[in-house]
């Protein structure tokens, strides 16, 4: 097997257990657990992006690997908020 997909398939399997999860926990952890989930979910993609994606760049990348978990933290941190005035 290659080493690519041994990795993306143990991310899935990651994915579903950590859902899994969500979904029956209630209270703040949920949101813990889903801010987490998300962050680490929008590392991963970055990683990938970054790693197979060639920009005209000098460094060679966009450094999605630290702009999609910043925007997904701050997603979840907004979620939080806004559920908690209403």
């Amino acid at each position: 097997m290659d080493g690519f997909v041994l990795i993306l398939s143990l991310f899935l399997v990651f994915l579903i257990a950590m859902l899994f999860l969500i979904f029956n926990l209630k209270g703040n952890w949920a949101v813990y657990l889903s801010a987490f989930t998300a962050t680490l979910s929008a590392w991963f993609v970055g990683l990938v992006l970054d790693a197979n994606i060639r920009f005209g760049d000098p460094s060679g990348f966009l450094s999605l690997r630290i702009l999609l978990p910043v925007l997904a933290m701050g997603l979840c941190i907004l979620n939080a908020i806004l559920k908690n005035r209403f």
